[in-house]
């Protein structure tokens, strides 16, 4: 989609209508306040389709447990928002995604309820970051929803997607090796994910390692956030996306692209990481260990 600067207009109102204290940092860039009981600082910017919405990063560095854990945490945001370790300060921060529409009769109630949603699971994030070093329990997986008009919906999709039975769909993916993308209906939303490994239950550096590249992995993707699920001790790893509960069919298409991206980006490395000596290599090289305290000096210095 063309930006231009009456859409840019457009969103700076959006934006105004949704937070509190905006102000513009640049080209199509601005800081605001979330409010919901607490102030949350987000930062906008309109960039290559999409409108990115991101908190600032932590000011503390995690050790590689706490990350293990938020990567965990991943599972159970709603509203397209997930966790990331920041490209440029190693850091967690949260981010959401905004694929634009080419309809710009929509684009203003498409954008609004978009806000809205992202928001709202910005705040729900804020409050599980707070608890990944207190040991306390995170939510269950969401639970499967109605799917009623799902499997119409899909077929308007660009991607080859088929129905394996009710509340499940598969789509190819434009990867090679991937297996075919998940689609269910859940209480967020739509949620569509793609698997990447299963390492055995030994814990050692791999899990840790596992959690690390894919939090770096999602700061530099669109869409897609990586996540981890772990069931009666078995844990497995994979990249998601989560759409809302009626989705635009290009949202879909924006969705299993991005999907395709990060498999592509990601499988080789993955796999690598479950040997345990590379897993190692990797957490060092990280300035990390299995344990839950950080490199201090490298924290030092990048503070």
């Amino acid at each position: 989609m063309k930006l231009d600067y009456d859409f840019a207009a457009t969103t700076s109102l959006l934006l105004d209508k949704c937070t509190v204290g905006l102000r513009q940092t640049g080209p199509w860039c601005w800081h605001s306040m979330a409010q919901n009981g607490t102030l949350l600082p987000i930062e906008s910017r309109l960039e290559e389709g999409f409108l990115q919405l991101a908190t600032r990063p932590e000011p503390q560095q995690r050790g590689a447990a706490e990350l293990e854990r938020a990567l965990l945490a991943n599972g159970v945001l709603p509203g397209g928002v997930g966790v990331v370790l920041d490209p440029v300060s190693a850091r967690l921060r949260m981010r959401a995604d905004i694929p634009l529409m080419d309809d710009t009769r929509l684009e203003e109630e498409y954008l609004l309820h978009r806000l809205h949603r992202s928001l709202d699971g910005f705040h729900e994030g804020a409050g599980l970051l707070k608890s990944l070093d207190s040991g306390s329990s995170f939510p269950a997986q969401p639970a499967a929803a109605s799917c009623a008009g799902l499997a119409e919906l899909l077929r308007e999709s660009a991607w080859n997607c088929e129905e394996r039975g009710p509340n499940d769909f598969a789509a190819t993916l434009d990867a090679g090796s991937a297996p075919p993308a998940k689609v269910r209906m859940t209480e967020h939303g739509l949620q569509l994910s793609v698997d990447l490994v299963r390492p055995d239950a030994a814990a050692g550096a791999v899990r840790p390692a596992l959690a690390v590249f894919l939090l770096a992995a999602s700061g530099v993707l669109r869409m897609a956030r990586a996540y981890a699920v772990e069931t009666d001790g078995a844990w497995s790893f994979g990249f998601r996306v989560c759409l809302p509960a009626a989705p635009a069919p290009d949202e879909i298409d924006h969705a299993l692209a991005a999907l395709s991206v990060a498999h592509r980006m990601s499988a080789r490395e993955t796999s690598v990481l479950l040997d345990e000596a590379a897993a190692r290599c990797y957490l060092a090289a990280r300035n990390l260990s299995t344990t839950n305290q950080p490199n201090r000096e490298t924290e030092k210095n990048h503070g």
